[in-house]
């Protein structure tokens, strides 16, 4: 049983990444000092390929070949938070198997996943695992993310970047 669940729409998600995208950039604009710079730069490929993965999932995926277990043209998809006992079985399982952060991926979002297209309640770990490894990156990145934020305890946690850039600037002086 999930530490809780949320329903993510693509369109609502596609909005608040294209909004963190723009934040991003209004924050890069009052930077000067090029570590800072860099630090914030580095977040730009990640927010892009979550971008990509909501968008993929919205427009592309029911009608993609290459991805016939997503069977349902859907406007949403459902998340669940781990349990300390599902993220430390998820850790042996890609222990055993040598898999790397890859892996892990893959594995969190199989058994993170509560309702989509791909995933069925009738299918066993393995066969979860084996679906979702078939799913595009882009969308795998942003699902963890998402599954991360219900993971963890007090909220999601996310700061935006300008409240981050200030915390920055504040340390430094």
């Amino acid at each position: 049983m999930p530490l809780r669940t949320e329903t993510y729409d693509f369109d609502e998600e596609e909005q608040r990444l294209e909004d963190k995208l723009d934040e991003l950039d209004d924050v890069l604009d009052d930077v000067d000092d090029a570590d800072i710079r860099q630090r914030f730069e580095n977040e730009r490929p990640q927010l892009r390929a979550h971008l990509e993965g909501v968008r993929w999932a919205r427009d592309e995926a029911y009608d993609a070949e290459y991805a016939p277990m997503w069977d349902a043209d859907v406007d949403a998809v459902t998340f669940g938070g781990l349990t300390g006992g599902e993220f430390g079985a998820l850790e042996d399982d890609v222990g055993e198997h040598g898999g790397g952060s890859g892996a892990v991926r893959v594995y969190q979002v199989a058994k993170g996943t509560v309702e989509a297209p791909y995933v069925d309640d009738s299918m066993g770990d393995d066969e979860r695992i084996g679906t979702v490894s078939q799913l595009p990156v882009a969308y795998l990145k942003w699902a963890r993310d998402r599954i991360d934020a219900l993971t963890g305890v007090g909220g999601n946690g996310e700061m935006s970047f300008r409240a981050l850039y200030e915390e920055i600037v504040e340390n430094s002086q």
